[in-house]
C-alpha cells in the first residue's frame, strides 16, 4: 500500500467512532490552546519590556566613558583609559560598529525668552548625526558648517520658568507644553570661567533648528550641538587665565598652580564620553563587553535586556509546563483510544496480514490515525488561541492602564507568533505519533491467525 492510500484508510477509520474521536481530540485541543496561550503571555511580557526599553533609547546605541582595568584582587590596573581620538579611532576598527562620534558633554544655566532654566548640551560630530540615530519630528538636523545650532529633546521645554516668577521666589514647572514652541527660536548658555575670584562668564547663543522625537526618552532633556561649539565652550571654561597664581595659593602652594594645569589639559584632551552604534542588538552586546573586557565603562540600554530575556525564558517554561501537563493527559488519552481501536480491530489486522499487508504498513496506518488526532485536535486548539489572545488584548487595552481605556494596538500581552503557531502543530502532531507508538507496536505483534479467529 502507498503512503496515500494508508493516509486515507487511517481518515477513514477515525471516524467509525466518531464520539470517541472527538472526545480525544478535544483533549489534544485543550492541551494545545492551553500551552500557546500560556507562552503567548511570557511572549507579550517579554515584547513589552523590549518595547519600553525601545521607547526609552536605542538598543543599538553604547556609550563609552574612561575606565580602568582590576586585576583578580580588585587592584587597579594602571590609569584610566582616555577617551582622546585614539580612542575613537579603535572603536571603529571593532566588527558591528556603523557609527561612532566622539562627544563632549556641558550643562549650564540657559535663557529663553522671558524664561530662564538649565541644559544640558552634548556635542557630537555632526556628519555623524543620522548614524547615531538622531531623528527629529520637526525642523532639520545641523550640519557640519552650521555655528551655534542645535536640536532639543521633546522635553526640554520643561527646563524652563517664567523667569519674572523665579525672582518673585514661585517656581512653578511648566505645563501643556509644546516643544515645537522653541523651534528657530534663540537660546542663550551662559558660560562661566570659574578659576579664582575673578572668574569671567561669557554668553554663547545656540539658534533650534530641531525638535527630536518624541519616542526616545533618553535623549528628550538633552540637547545635540556641534561638537566643535561645544568645545570652544568647554575650552572658554576650563581655561588657566591669570587669576591661576591665586588659585594656586588657595589651593596651598606653588606645586598645585602646576598640578592644575595638567588636570586643565588633561580635561581638554579627552572627550566627555564616545557615542557608538552598531548594527543589531546582538553586536551591541558584544561590542559593550568588548570594550570593557578593555578597561572602558560601556553603558547601553540593550544591558538591561538580558534580564528581560533571561526572566521570560523562566516565565514561558513555567507556563509552557502548566499547559504541557494538559497536553500530557491528553496523549494518554490517544493512546488508550488507539488501544481500543485495535480489541476492536482486531480481525481486520489479522485480514490485513493475511493478505499481504506489512508490519510497517499496518504500524504506519496506526501511526498516521494518532498522528491526524494530534493534527486535527492542535489545528483547532491553534486557531481557538488566536482567537482568546484577540480577546485578552483587547481586554488589556480597556483596562491594563488602571482600567482607563488606551488606543487600541497600543498593548499586546499576548502575542502568537510564528514559530510559536507552527511548534504547536508540529508538537501536537509528535505528540499523537509518540503516543500511537504502543498501539501500533502492539497491532503488528498480533497473529494473523488468532485475529481471524477473534470475534
Amino acid at each position: 500500500m502507498n503512503k496515500l492510500d494508508l493516509l486515507r484508510l487511517a481518515n477513514k477509520n477515525l471516524w467509525r467512532r466518531k464520539g470517541r474521536t472527538i472526545l480525544t481530540m478535544i483533549g489534544v485541543f485543550i492541551g494545545t490552546s492551553s500551552i500557546v496561550i500560556m507562552l503567548s503571555l511570557g511572549i507579550g511580557i517579554k515584547e513589552n519590556q523590549r518595547r519600553d526599553l525601545e521607547r526609552w533609547g536605542s538598543l543599538n546605541i553604547i556609550r563609552v566613558y574612561s575606565g580602568v582595568r582590576f586585576d583578580d584582587q580588585g587592584n587597579p590596573l594602571g590609569e584610566a583609559n582616555q577617551l582622546d581620538d585614539n580612542a575613537v579611532n579603535e572603536i571603529k576598527q571593532m566588527e558591528g560598529v556603523v557609527g561612532v562620534s566622539p562627544a563632549y558633554e556641558f550643562g549650564g544655566e540657559a535663557s529663553w525668552g522671558r524664561k530662564r532654566g538649565y541644559i544640558q548640551l552634548i556635542g557630537v560630530d555632526p556628519s555623524q548625526l543620522e548614524n547615531l540615530e538622531v531623528s527629529i519630528s520637526e525642523g532639520r538636523l545641523f550640519t557640519p558648517t552650521d555655528r551655534y545650532c542645535i536640536v532639543v529633546g521633546s522635553q526640554v521645554i520643561n527646563n524652563f520658568m517664567d523667569e519674572r516668577a523665579m525672582r518673585r521666589g514661585i517656581y512653578i514647572p511648566p505645563t501643556n507644553t509644546d516643544p515645537k514652541e522653541m523651534l528657530n527660536q534663540r537660546i542663550a548658555v551662559t558660560v562661566q570661567n570659574s578659576w579664582g575670584e575673578k572668574g569671567q562668564k561669557k554668553v554663547f547663543n545656540f539658534q533650534v533648528v530641531g525638535i527630536m522625537d518624541e519616542k526616545n526618552m533618553e535623549r528628550s532633556m538633552e540637547a545635540y550641538a556641534s561638537i566643535e561649539d561645544i568645545k570652544k565652550m568647554r575650552d572658554f571654561m576650563l581655561k588657566v587665565s591669570n587669576n591661576y597664581p591665586q588659585q594656586g595659593i588657595m589651593a596651598g602652594g606653588r606645586n598645585s598652580n602646576s598640578q592644575a594645569r595638567k588636570s586643565s589639559q588633561k580635561q581638554e584632551e579627552n572627550y566627555s564620553f564616545i557615542i557608538v552604534r552598531t548594527k543589531d542588538v546582538a553586536y551591541t552586546k558584544k561590542v559593550s563587553q568588548a570594550l570593557r573586557d578593555a578597561g572602558y565603562n560601556a553603558y547601553s540600554i540593550a544591558d538591561a535586556l538580558e534580564g528581560i530575556e533571561q526572566s521570560s525564558k523562566i516565565i514561558q517554561a513555567i507556563f509552557g509546563g502548566i499547559g504541557g501537563i494538559t497536553l500530557l493527559v491528553a496523549a494518554i488519552g490517544i493512546t488508550n483510544t488507539m488501544v481500543m481501536s485495535i480489541y476492536e480491530r482486531t480481525r481486520e489486522i489479522g485480514i490485513m496480514k493475511v493478505i499481504g499487508a506489512s508490519f510497517a504498513d499496518i504500524r504506519t496506518m496506526f501511526l498516521a490515525e494518532a498522528g491526524l488526532i494530534g493534527f486535527m485536535g492542535g489545528g483547532a486548539g491553534l486557531l481557538f488561541s488566536y482567537l482568546a489572545s484577540y480577546f485578552i488584548n483587547k481586554l488589556a487595552v480597556n483596562y491594563i492602564n488602571m482600567g482607563m481605556p488606551m488606543e487600541e494596538g497600543a498593548v499586546k500581552i499576548s502575542i502568537i507568533s510564528p514559530w510559536l503557531a507552527l511548534f504547536a502543530i508540529g508538537f501536537s502532531i509528535l505528540i499523537g505519533l509518540i503516543s500511537g507508538l504502543y498501539p501500533a507496536n502492539r497491532a503488528i505483534k498480533l497473529s494473523p491467525i488468532k485475529a481471524i479467529r477473534n470475534e
